[in-house]
């Protein structure tokens, strides 16, 4: 997949030469006068290595991010996990995600860190360090951290609503119950209805099986009569539609699948052949009942595929053929970019 090379400004790793050259292989509190909240770096080699650069991996916890400073050498950042927050001066704030390439020009007055909700680790490069040290500037606040315009450093990014799909499906598919509760109530928050999270579940158990959707759904039916409980309502949603009865199901099984892929079927696939009953199943049930439901989008089914796919591992071939099929639903390489990063960091 491909990963966009974000340049506008960021960094941050000759802040450490002075204070952390003698531990490059230690990992150590950063400079609190320096930061808000809990940092720490990892120096791999410091500016007096031959060639004026020095590279060291940093550390960020949920809403930790660094001073308003400046580097005279100018700097370059890659996200290696986790949500990155990053503006210049005078400039919209920035989301950056694990992949992201950076560059800070010298003397531009900048901050960064991480997410309030993502720990977030970045190696930073400093060159030209002969120029001069760090100038740190003043603290970011709460609110200047958390306010402002916001743009994506990349083309696309999901909505909060999608990327709660991303989130329920991966847990659901991993058994993560405890963890899964906090996200479907953050879906909630985010505007899905409950209609919509039961046909992600119900989705959901073809695969990665009923155990799995059941104790999802369970877990759904105890958030949904807490939020209750606690005074909250939350939109029921639109009602999921039947496949008439007078209808041959395969034959709308097959054709909502060649909608989805853009493509006729040719010939059976080798499990068709060697099990013919599991491809009536696949295309009756799964692509005729269940994709004919309404209520979720075609997008929407899809990003609750490949985030479930991308959970289970070993299972190489469908999340390909999914990932195709969710390039087609208009979802583009970002935006499936993010949802990998969103899978791998919970």
């Amino acid at each position: 997949m491909t990963i966009k090379n974000i340049i506008a400004g960021t960094s941050f790793c000759a802040v450490f030469v002075a204070t952390a050259a003698s531990a490059q292989d230690q990992k150590a509190p950063a400079s609190v006068s320096h930061f808000t909240g809990k940092t720490s770096v990892k120096m791999h080699t410091d500016a007096k290595n031959g060639l004026d650069c020095s590279v060291g991996s940093v550390s960020f916890e949920p809403g930790a991010r660094t001073n308003w400073h400046s580097h005279a050498g100018g700097q370059i950042l890659l996200i290696e996990e986790g949500t990155a927050y990053y503006q210049e001066k005078g400039k919209p704030k920035r989301i950056l995600h694990k992949g992201d390439l950076v560059t800070c020009l010298p003397n531009t007055e900048h901050w960064h860190g991480a997410s309030p909700d993502s720990r977030m680790t970045h190696i930073a490069i400093g060159p030209n360090a002969d120029k001069g040290p760090v100038v740190w500037l003043g603290k970011v606040g709460d609110e200047e951290y958390l306010k402002g315009t916001t743009i994506s450093g990349s083309k696309e990014f999901l909505s909060k609503r999608q990327q709660s799909i991303v989130a329920i499906s991966a847990l659901t598919a991993k058994g993560d119950l405890a963890l899964l509760k906090t996200e479907l109530n953050k879906g909630l928050d985010a505007g899905l209805s409950i209609n919509e999270n039961k046909e992600i579940l119900i989705q959901l158990y073809a695969y990665c099986g009923f155990p799995r959707s059941l104790n999802a759904i369970n877990t759904l039916k105890t958030v949904t009569e807490e939020r209750k409980a606690a005074g909250k309502t939350d939109p029921i949603g639109a009602e999921p539609a039947l496949v008439d009865k007078g209808i041959d199901k395969y034959d709308l099984g097959k054709k909502n699948l060649q909608n989805l892929t853009g493509q006729p079927e040719t010939r059976k696939a080798g499990y068709a052949l060697f099990v013919p009953v599991i491809e009536i199943f696949l295309k009756e049930h799964l692509f005729a009942d269940i994709f004919s439901r309404g209520v979720l989008s075609n997008q929407d089914r899809e990003l609750v595929t490949v985030a479930a796919l991308s959970s289970l591992g070993g299972v190489e071939a469908q999340l390909q053929g999914h990932l195709a099929i969710a390039r087609k639903t208009g979802l583009s390489d970002d935006q499936l970019k993010q949802m990998h990063d969103l899978v791998s960091n919970l």
